[in-house]
C-alpha cells in the first residue's frame, strides 16, 4: 500500500509543477554545493513585475520576506539564495505572481504633510 501512495504522490507532484509557473516567467531552482538559488526567466517580449516569496525552514537567512522584482524582457535574474544550516532538515516552497504594468500601483507625492513637533523641557515647569 505504501508503494501506491508513493506513486500517487509522485504523479501529483509531477502534474502540479507546471501549474505553479506564473504566466510569462519560468522559475528555476538550482542546487549548488552549499546553497540553493531561485532564478526567474522572463520568456516574453515585455518587462514584467514579479511578486516572489519563499517559505522556508532550516536555512541561514530567513527568506520569508516577499520581494517585487522587475524582470527585463528575455533575461534571467537571480531572486534569492538560500544557505542551509548544518544538521537541520530543510524545506522550501515559493509563491510567484506576475503583475502587469497597467495594474501597478504607483506612489505619488501629491500633498505636503507638515508635522509639528512640540518639545517639552522637563526642567521648566508650567505655571
Amino acid at each position: 500500500m505504501n508503494g501506491f501512495k508513493l506513486v500517487t504522490a509522485l504523479f501529483l507532484f509531477i502534474v502540479a509543477i507546471p501549474l505553479q509557473q506564473p504566466e510569462g516567467v519560468l522559475i528555476t531552482v538550482e542546487k549548488g554545493h552549499k546553497k540553493i538559488t531561485y532564478y526567474a526567466e522572463n520568456v516574453t517580449e515585455n518587462d514584467i513585475d514579479l511578486f516572489f516569496k519563499v517559505n522556508s525552514t532550516g536555512f541561514r537567512r530567513s527568506a520569508d520576506r516577499p520581494m517585487i522584482e522587475t524582470i527585463p524582457a528575455k533575461t534571467k535574474k537571480a531572486l534569492i539564495t538560500l544557505i542551509p544550516l548544518k544538521g537541520k532538515d530543510t524545506t522550501h516552497t515559493y509563491i510567484a505572481v506576475v503583475t502587469k504594468k497597467e495594474n501597478n500601483i504607483e506612489l505619488r507625492k501629491t500633498d505636503t504633510i507638515i508635522k509639528d513637533v512640540m518639545r517639552i523641557d522637563p526642567r521648566k515647569k508650567k505655571n
